[in-house]
């Protein structure tokens, strides 16, 4: 799996999600820009030695691959491999994963998402979301099939919502989540989230509430998960 195009260490950004289309730079919703994805003015947990843990994996992230790229297997019905796609967030919350675009990467792409989760790390890399055009016929970007597969990172940056087209355009930061024994003092049952800003600054590793009261109610075990890619036989 290649890494994405001018990644770098410790939530570096990586390479532009497309060409914005007509429409300038309006973004989706209102907010959602880039800094901080931690609670904006209030003051996030910081367990250093989860910290560094988080420092880690923000720097090694990109050779996991994203869960959903097909290009690590072989594709079937004589297709070209699809890509990974930018998803747009179900929430509407600025401050943290709400009006953005984003993608998923897991350390163990096999247990991604319904488990074995105990040693699973996953990194959710999001982006501001830019308007290109409404939703109407032949304004859509380039269809998969014209995907250039070499172009480096295997990303389709392009998202519908609401019946416009939106592109992934300012890399926002990473959300990571990692699981370490069940009885690890100051994790969520075993659970660690952690944020990182464009530049690789940590603002919350530990137990932090945000993120704790969505993933509570998640049905993979703190998980939500997004499509696959298959997994197909050689």
């Amino acid at each position: 799996m290649p890494a994405a195009s001018g990644g770098s260490a410790a939530g570096g950004a990586p390479g532009s999600g497309g060409a914005a289309g007509q429409g300038g730079a309006t973004v989706m919703g209102s907010g959602g820009a880039p800094g901080d994805p931690a609670d904006a003015g209030v003051p996030q947990p910081i367990d250093e030695a989860f910290a560094d843990m988080a420092r880690q994996f923000a720097a090694d992230y990109l050779s996991w691959g994203r869960v959903d790229d097909e290009l690590r297997w072989a594709p079937s019905l004589c297709r070209m491999p699809l890509p990974g796609i930018a998803r747009p967030s179900k929430s509407n919350d600025a401050t943290t994963h709400g009006q953005k675009l984003y993608s998923v990467f897991a350390k163990n792409h096999a247990a991604y998402p319904d488990g074995p989760q105990d040693g699973q790390i996953v990194v959710k890399q999001s982006w501001t979301a830019e308007l290109v055009a409404p939703l109407s016929p032949g304004t859509f970007p380039p269809s998969w099939a014209q995907f250039d597969v070499d172009g480096g990172d295997h990303f389709y940056g392009y998202a519908e919502r609401d019946g416009s087209i939106y592109r992934a355009a300012e890399f926002a930061g990473l959300y990571i989540m990692f699981r370490l024994a069940p009885d690890t003092p100051n994790t969520d049952e075993g659970w660690v989230y952690a944020t990182v800003t464009p530049d690789g600054q940590i603002t919350a590793a530990g137990k932090v509430a945000s993120c704790m009261g969505c993933h509570e109610v998640a049905t993979h075990e703190r998980l939500f998960g997004v499509p696959l890619s298959p997994i197909l036989p050689n």
